[in-house]
């Protein structure tokens, strides 16, 4: 019998798998990128890679650098792009259809990496032209993409057997799926669950703008009357740091810090045992003892002893100081007349009463000189400053929604990249913030400019108002353009050896880095103006907002985050493909408990809805925050201590060209030594912070 015919095209998919049009080498068609079409698309791409690499692997010449390496990153580019659509469709436009397809094709491009990295003929073709690289007149990128492109098969098991290897591909596709369902299953309970507040009197504490935000979520969810407090970040914080019903703040945080964790559809509980174990069982099959040693055995760290010595030194230097804190913030509550000790529930709300006390620093007031669109003319004219570099906007090219707004990014009066900003939460887009590459840079055929997106969860503003960012919030736009800086001036001919492939405890060294601007006095009084009347902020603001930032340290060197870390560090330990259970949570309370957490402390990524162990790239990874901060710490001393201070130009030039530009041309630990010329170390960091 023959097999029916398949389904013509239909117009959106036909335009997925073309050529992009537009402007800077053609731009993403999020116009065409329906889930339908997403599900047309992306298995015919999938297969067109499949044919391609096939015949590179099936190929009766000799191998050779072109037809056998080159022609491999040649191969990846249609379904790069494409995959990279969808990524940012499934991310952030989960409404309607996606979610459902999203879960079924969450696992096609996984498995397919897999596939080729266990096709034996392709690596005896890669592994040839290693044997003889040094002497084939290969140049320097060349010889290094040989070897990357090599380990990486090594790595993801090209040398197992074949029942093995099976099993590995069963293993990954797997472990894709249960990803997508992690980061959906929050999703979920992110637009379903909700604190109702009845009665004005619920309100007490909230500034104007937040209890307008309550009575829109209520309207949304057709309770015109009443407040509603839905389970996400930018509702909840603000809750947590301004309500003064403590029974209303327990209710709100218990249901945050729960998320993913409940019996039901939408637990992640048993998802989490799953995923340790067939991680443990993937690390065993590769001949690693754990999955944590696996990941980190081609990080900076090495091995999870060198990465857990480092978060054990920092939480000892920092539990100290957050003793103090909570002594300080029980002061405070004692004082009003409280008859508790702190909660969790309590911490956000006197860390606020102490910021306004101690340094006469309200959140409220700082937000009035932080616009969105101030910031983000801030952040540009500091990269402009220090790299060369010009923005400007794009009009009537596709976006996932009307707010995104798309830059040109320019530099020597020449185009070198595209940025996208999509700021503003909405339903169907995942909480929190990222930075998203849309297209890799490459030069080895013709040029193609990088694409990066920075993507932040901002409540939308009242129409006609500026958006007023919490400094929180302006400190993420900065964190998360350092990794675009990265994705643009990325200088790598050949994609695999770019920005994104570095040593993943590298990845954060350029966004943390780039939070140093937003604390530049000089960007503060250009930027930082009233948002009604133009005023710069005053310098006696700024002088106790120093301080004030300075007393509650920043994220990787307080106990929230090192906590978390320390957590994703020990479960992945776990995972030792022994088949032994897990349990999650009872990891996390015996470690935190182990450490001596303060009982009014909490985890900022609870492992049920730890997207970074669970549904991104941060399995037994946390701890790059930390890594990262150290060095970034060191180069920013660097800065300091030069004539030009942030804006020196001659360390600007060297940071690009040692750290920016190199992507994954050469391995992070030389990379960092060219620059620094020494290994990371933690002291800058604690220094900063008076820990040492």
């Amino acid at each position: 019998m023959s097999q029916s015919a398949a389904p013509p095209l239909t117009p959106g998919a036909a335009a997925l798998l073309a050529a992009w049009p537009g402007p800077c080498g053609g731009l993403p068609p999020f116009d065409d990128a329906t889930p339908e079409a997403l599900a047309q698309a992306l298995p015919l791409a999938v297969e067109a890679k499949r044919r391609a690499v096939r015949r590179i692997a099936d190929s009766p010449e000799p191998p050779g650098f072109d037809n056998t390496v080159a022609a491999l990153e040649d191969s990846a580019r249609a379904l790069r792009n494409l995959h990279a659509v969808f990524a940012a469709v499934s991310t952030n436009a989960q409404v309607g259809a996606m979610p459902e397809v999203a879960q079924r094709l969450a696992a096609l491009v996984p498995a397919l990496e897999l596939e080729i990295a266990h096709d034996r003929a392709l690596f005896s073709r890669i592994d040839a032209v290693w044997q003889t690289r040094e002497s084939s007149g290969l140049d320097a990128q060349q010889i290094r993409l040989v070897e990357v492109l090599r380990a990486r098969m090594v790595r993801a098991g090209a040398a197992l057997g074949g029942a093995d290897q099976a099993r590995l591909q069963a293993i990954d596709a797997r472990l894709a799926t249960l990803s997508a369902r992690f980061n959906q299953n929050l999703l979920a309970e992110q637009e379903t669950q909700v604190v109702w507040l009845a009665a004005e009197s619920d309100l007490d504490g909230l500034p104007p703008a937040h209890r307008e935000a309550a009575a829109a979520a209520a309207r949304a969810r057709g309770r015109g009357g009443a407040w509603a407090i839905p389970n996400q970040r930018p509702a909840v914080w603000p809750f947590l740091i301004h309500s003064r019903r403590r029974d209303l703040r327990e209710t709100v945080w218990r249901i945050w810090s729960s998320r993913g964790g409940h019996p039901g559809e939408h637990d992640n509980r048993p998802l989490i045992a799953e995923m340790l174990r067939l991680r443990g069982e993937r690390a065993r099959l590769l001949g690693s003892p754990s999955h944590a040693h696996w990941v980190l055995a081609d990080r900076m760290a090495g091995t999870p002893e060198t990465a857990l010595a480092m978060l054990m030194r920092a939480w000892d230097a920092a539990l100290a100081a957050t003793r103090r804190q909570i002594a300080d913030y029980q002061a405070i509550a004692d004082a009003e007349g409280a008859d508790f000790a702190l909660a969790p529930w309590d911490r956000l709300h006197y860390a606020e009463k102490l910021r306004q006390q101690r340094f006469a620093v309200d959140g409220e007031q700082i937000s009035r000189y932080l616009s969105a669109d101030r910031m983000l003319e801030a952040m540009f004219w500091a990269a402009g400053r220090l790299h060369g570099l010009g923005f400007s906007e794009l009009t009537g090219v596709p976006v996932l929604h009307p707010s995104v707004r798309v830059f040109e990014v320019s530099r020597d009066a020449g185009a070198i990249g595209v940025l996208y900003i999509d700021l503003f939460q909405r339903p169907g887009k995942m909480h929190g913030s990222h930075q998203h590459r849309l297209r890799a840079a490459e030069s080895f055929r013709d040029r193609v400019l990088p694409i990066a997106s920075i993507v932040s969860g901002v409540p939308a503003p009242p129409a006609g108002t500026p958006a007023l960012l919490p400094w929180e919030y302006a400190n993420v736009l900065f964190h998360e353009f350092g990794h675009a800086l990265h994705m643009l001036l990325d200088g790598a001919r050949y994609p695999s050896l770019g920005s994104l492939n570095v040593a993943w405890d590298m990845v954060e060294l350029p966004s943390l880095l780039n939070e140093y601007w937003l604390r530049d006095r000089e960007l503060l009084r250009r930027f930082a103006r009233h948002h009604e009347t133009g005023a710069p902020i005053p310098e006696a603001l700024i002088d106790r907002l120093e301080a004030a930032l300075a007393y509650d340290r920043i994220f990787s060197v307080n106990l929230d985050y090192l906590g978390a870390a320390i957590v994703d560090l020990k479960l992945h330990l776990l995972a030792d493909g022994s088949g032994r259970g897990i349990d999650a949570l009872a990891v996390e309370q015996r470690t935190l408990q182990e450490l001596g957490m303060p009982a009014c402390w909490d985890v900022v990524l609870g492992v049920t809805h730890s997207v970074h162990s669970f549904a991104g790239n941060y399995d037994a990874g946390l701890y790059a925050y930390l890594w990262s901060d150290a060095m970034a710490a060191e180069v920013a001393a660097r800065f300091a201590n030069a004539p030009g201070g942030l804006y020196d130009r001659e360390t600007a030039q060297a940071w690009r060209e040692q750290i920016l530009a190199v992507g994954h041309q050469r391995p992070a630990h030389d990379a960092f030594r060219a620059l620094l010329g020494h290994d990371p170390d933690l002291g800058a960091l604690l220094r900063r912070f008076a820990l040492q």
